[in-house]
């Protein structure tokens, strides 16, 4: 079986609009070109959010082939020929969708602002729940209220409803 990797060259790619093989987004691989293929489009149908993943899903929805063109093989220093050619394409006038200038992946790419906070607020597992002993607003984490550490702010609220239930 033919390796489309010679030894440790890596492959500069570029995925095409089919017929037409304009590149619209460049990349590189150590796999066979097929498997990258393959796995760009997993991607995309796995609902990845890169612009390369929506620009495949609309494709595939318009029933549209795709197409991965070989660009050259690069050794040691395939990130320089990665830039080289994403360079070089948008030189040309194509609208590539890297969000990059290539060489490490998304190095370098600064998430907006108001993407951080959604990506930080799907993430907190915070609730917000008001004291029984001072009516103070505190949150707990979905682990701490599964122990039933939800009903007061804190250790001294916890301790002195506690002793003043027991005399009462």
């Amino acid at each position: 079986m033919r390796k489309e990797v010679i030894g440790n060259a890596t492959a500069i790619y570029a995925l095409c609009d089919y017929p037409s093989m304009a590149p619209r987004y460049v990349g590189k691989t150590v796999q066979y070109l097929h498997e990258r293929h393959k796995a760009h489009i997993h991607s995309a149908k796995a609902g990845k959010r890169l612009p390369v993943h929506y620009w495949l899903r609309k494709q595939i929805a318009s029933g549209n082939r795709l197409a991965i063109s070989l660009i050259e093989y690069a050794g040691q220093d395939w990130a320089e020929r990665e830039r080289f050619w994403i360079a070089e394409y948008r030189r040309q006038g194509h609208r590539l969708l890297n969000l990059t200038a290539g060489g490490e992946g998304l190095a370098g790419y600064v998430m907006p602002p108001e993407h951080r906070q959604k990506i930080a607020a799907a993430l907190t597992t915070r609730q917000q729940f008001s004291c029984l002993r001072c009516g103070a607003p505190f949150t707990r984490k979905a682990n701490e209220v599964r122990k039933g550490h939800a009903k007061f702010c804190g250790r001294q609220c916890a301790n002195s409803h506690n002793k003043g239930g027991r005399r009462g």
